[in-house]
């Protein structure tokens, strides 16, 4: 972290019903970052809302799987504008549950949670300027987690914030260095912080969604013509036109073959 960072403090609360959970990672911040004030620890949701009320911190470490309450339902005793706190989940859960968390942009630290894992952490809670839509992104982490089909939707970082964006609303995704360009049917254009190759991963169970290019990601749904003239090139809707790999054309061809006639 750079000087300014270190010299930015936050506030967080511990919600995990394990005491041992609790108590390593409070060790692991008092150690590591002098700059994070632990202000108060909950075993269960009703206290961890009492202590919000309370305490108002900045940052909420939350397991989800507890006894009484699942950590999903903390929102549904606030006021939407008594949030203004932001959430990082502390969870033990599968590869499956993982991309729930991205879809919806939260955040997420695995146990038992290592150093290198929260510094990353509290790196991009420092860097992000907006921390809003705390309700709609925990409705998104909801139906992620109990859809068995791949979600409509994601929730987006962004440097204007956080966009929540229909699948079938976007055309092509764009590498551009280590950032995304989201490119989109209706609306303006999207620049996301995320290198493509991460939404490569998020999308990987959505058949729509073909990497065409080692800079390119785009919906099958927009495809309008393939171009063979000097070399290939797909022409998709709004006339956007995006690079075919021959490395890509074999397994194209069988991704388009459904939208065949």
């Amino acid at each position: 972290m750079n000087s300014e960072q270190e010299t930015t403090p936050i506030t967080v609360l511990i919600v995990d019903d394990e005491k041992a959970v609790r108590s390593a990672l409070q060790e692991i911040l008092k150690l590591n970052f002098p700059f994070v004030t632990i202000v108060g620890e909950a075993a269960s949701i009703p206290e961890a809302v009492r202590e919000i009320h309370a305490l108002h911190p900045q940052l909420v470490f939350l397991d989800i799987e507890m006894p009484g309450y699942s950590g999903l339902q903390l929102l549904d005793f606030f006021n939407p504008a008594e949030i203004d706190f932001d959430i990082v989940f502390v969870t033990a859960f599968n590869e499956y549950a993982i991309q729930a968390f991205k879809i919806s942009a939260f955040d997420y630290l695995l146990k038992p949670v290592n150093t290198e894992d929260l510094k990353k952490t509290l790196e991009r809670y420092l860097g992000k300027q907006h921390r809003q839509q705390l309700i709609e992104r925990i409705k998104l982490l909801k139906d992620s987690l109990t859809n068995e089909k791949f979600p409509t939707q994601i929730a987006v970082s962004s440097l204007q914030g956080i966009d929540f964006i229909h699948l079938q609303n976007i055309i092509a995704l764009e590498a551009s260095g280590t950032y995304t360009t989201l490119i989109l049917a209706e609306g303006d254009a999207i620049v996301s912080s995320k290198p493509l190759g991460e939404f490569e991963e998020l999308l990987k169970r959505n058949t729509n969604f073909f990497r065409v290019h080692r800079s390119h990601l785009i919906n099958l749904h927009h495809v309008k013509k393939l171009s063979s003239k000097e070399g290939d090139n797909i022409l998709l809707s709004k006339g956007i036109e995006v690079p075919l790999s021959r490395y890509r054309k074999k397994e194209f061809d069988q991704a388009i073959a459904s939208f065949k006639i």
